[in-house]
């Protein structure tokens, strides 16, 4: 598949995750169980009593069935391949910044033959980026009601698939008419790219685990 077939499959992708209702923001609702934990109960074995109605609510599977069941197709299709991100999100991460270090590595031991493989590398992630980006959007639906934790880590990571498809493009420039100029694009393309993963990755382990999950 040529260079331009790949990218006008990608923008339709990026097309349909745009024109995607924002359903996946549904679970990100309080859980059943902090109601529980915040209903008031009386001291004693009446305790027990008194979370029965709220428990048996978050627990209810029938409930949960007949939730699902009022979903349409396309609902449920959005919410699941949203449920893919997390795990979609390491390829680019990784291959970015192996490519990353093995261009420092190339030019600091002054070894070329060190860079041959990040051609493919760049491809890949530049690739996988994009795909990552796509599946962000399904699970975090439309614009509107992010937080500012959500709204940088939103953005970021779509200029992050931008920046990773310059710097494919950049990378492919440069090998096929070197020259000094075409080399710096590509460098500076790519650290660009590197870094903003860097920030984006704290974004996301923040959004995930909370902003005090790197406390020492």
């Amino acid at each position: 598949m040529g260079l331009r077939k790949m990218l006008a499959a990608f923008a339709v992708l990026v097309a349909v995750s745009v024109s995607a209702p924002a359903f996946a923001h549904e679970d990100h609702d309080p859980p059943a169980a902090a109601s529980v934990a915040a209903t008031p109960m009386a001291d004693g074995h009446g305790s027990d009593m008194a979370g029965m109605p709220a428990m048996s609510a978050g627990m209810d599977h029938g409930g949960m069935s007949a939730d699902a069941a009022r979903r349409t197709m396309s609902q449920r299709l959005v919410r699941w391949l949203g449920a893919m991100h997390p795990a979609a999100v390491h390829f680019p991460i990784a291959l970015f910044l192996v490519a990353a270090v093995l261009e420092i590595a190339a030019l600091t031991l002054r070894r070329p033959v060190l860079t041959q493989g990040t051609r493919v590398i760049i491809a890949l992630a530049a690739i996988s980026a994009v795909g990552a980006v796509v599946l962000g959007w399904f699970a975090m639906g439309l614009p509107g009601s992010d937080d500012v934790t959500h709204t940088y880590h939103r953005w970021l990571g779509t200029s992050i698939a931008a920046l990773g498809l310059l710097s494919w493009w950049a990378k492919e420039h440069w090998v096929r008419k070197p020259g000094p100029k075409r080399e710096l694009l590509y460098i500076g393309a790519l650290t660009v790219t590197a870094s903003a993963i860097l920030v984006n990755a704290l974004l996301g382990g923040i959004l995930t685990h909370g902003v005090k999950h790197l406390m020492f």
